[in-house]
Formats: structure tokens, sequence, C-alpha cells
């Protein structure tokens, strides 16, 4: 399982780290600077070192939207080691941050899941061919004291 870099972060494009965190329900082909969730759930693995303070999370997104399909918003909702830790409902592109006690994470590894319930496909949107379910696209993750 990799460690979590608090200087680097995850970086979700072309040329980023994301495979390195065991990703699942991303898109396997990023695209320059992001990478598509491709599923109602989109899962990365991590460790940390011991820490002896909490951290600050922030991963910078932006949502699939077609209004002209009803689809206005995304929402997600984020869990770390299947305990919930932040809603939110987006319109336009933007940093959800949220905080992790030190107490929340597991000494062995972490899995840190966004779950997407609007995710939809082109395809079923009438409006191309792709059948992924697009929810958000990642750029970047980071973490901070």
């Amino acid at each position: 399982m990799q460690l979590l870099d608090l200087a680097t972060g995850i970086d979700f494009g072309s040329v980023g780290n994301l495979k390195e965190f065991s990703p699942t329900g991303f898109s396997p082909v990023p695209e320059e600077t992001s990478t598509w969730s491709e599923s109602v759930r989109a899962e990365l693995t991590f460790r940390l070192p011991p820490l002896r303070f909490d951290l600050h999370f922030s991963v910078h997104v932006h949502p699939y939207i077609v209004e002209s399909a009803g689809l206005p918003t995304q929402e997600c909702w984020i869990y770390l080691n299947g305990l919930f830790l932040q809603y939110c409902k987006l319109r336009w592109s933007a940093e959800i941050a949220f905080d992790v006690t030190r107490e929340q994470l597991a000494v062995r590894g972490n899995r840190l899941s966004f779950v997407m319930p609007n995710a939809a496909s082109p395809s079923s949107l009438g409006i191309g061919n792709d059948i992924r379910r697009l929810g958000f696209a990642f750029t970047r993750l980071n973490a901070r004291a």
C-alpha cells in the first residue's frame, strides 16, 4: 500500500501518481490534468506514517453536469475507512475540504471513498456513446497538518 506523501499529495492528471494508490471506480485513461470517476463509487487506498496531528484534506473536482438532460448538480458522500466524513452538492468546479483526526486514520492502511449517486453516462442521457457513469473529474488531492 502506497505511502501518501503530505508534500506531494495525489495528482490525477496523465503524468500524475494516481495509479500508485490502487484506484477503483476511476477511468483507466486519465486526461491531461484530471481523471474521471466512472462509477457511483470511486476509492483510493493509502497509508500514512504515525502522526501526532490531525489532517486537513482537500480534493479539487469538476462535476459532470448536463442541465439540458436534467442533471444540474452532482452529490458526493465522502467516507474514510467506512466512516462518513463529508457531504457536498456541486454545480461548478470546487475544492472539497474535510478534516480527519489522527484517531480516524488506520495504521496499516486507509480507504478513502467518494460515493456519487447521481453519476450518469452520456449514453444513458442520450448525448453520446460513452457508457462510463461520470460523477466528477478529479484533479488533485492534498493533505496537510
